[in-house]
């Protein structure tokens, strides 16, 4: 097993003879509170609950192999970063833009929805990293904060799109609907 990335909270781990990526979860205790209540699902499970959200939308997401409160298998979909793509695939862009979309008209909030977080495999878009995606439950995440995470996301050559994303939802720079 080859230890892949270690991050504050979470270190994911490569499983070359079954070909699967293996996320362990070591959360602080205020969000272990948080889980144990019920006010915020587990991470693995979070994992699996927002993929079938993400599928029911037409959003690839890596298969599941496991998915317990704190441990994550996932197949390898042995895609390729779209960050390395997209600047020149127009189908691309339009694949991404469309899965903003979905994330704001469903509520769906994660800070890290910028183009690393998402790999390219026979030329269809996959999330990953879905543990830290937040699908709404008893309220939506404000429409500010999604934006404004994007916009520190998509920046230098990359910020096209979020003025694209911005078109498609018919609201300007201040986040206000266009007349």
């Amino acid at each position: 097993m080859q230890l892949i990335q270690t991050g504050k909270y979470s270190r994911v781990h490569f499983d070359p003879e079954r070909d699967h990526f293996i996320k362990t979860f070591q959360p602080k205790p205020v969000d272990r509170l948080r889980y144990l209540l019920r006010i915020r699902p587990y991470p693995g499970r979070n994992f699996a609950l927002v993929a079938s959200r993400l599928e029911a939308l037409g959003i690839a997401t890596p298969p599941i192999v496991e998915a317990r409160p704190y441990r994550l298998v996932t197949e390898n979909v042995h895609g390729e970063p779209l960050k390395q793509l997209i600047l020149d695939s127009p189908d691309l862009q339009e694949q991404y833009l469309d899965a903003l979309v979905a994330f704001d008209r469903h509520g769906i909030h994660c800070r890290g929805l910028h183009t690393n977080n998402f790999l390219v495999r026979d030329g269809r878009l996959i999330a990953i990293d879905l543990d830290a995606y937040k699908a709404p439950r008893w309220w939506r995440y404000p429409r500010r904060e999604y934006l404004d995470c994007l916009s520190r996301s998509l920046k230098g050559d990359e910020a096209f799109l979020f003025t694209r994303l911005l078109e498609r939802l018919g609201v300007d720079e201040h986040y206000r609907p266009k007349r």
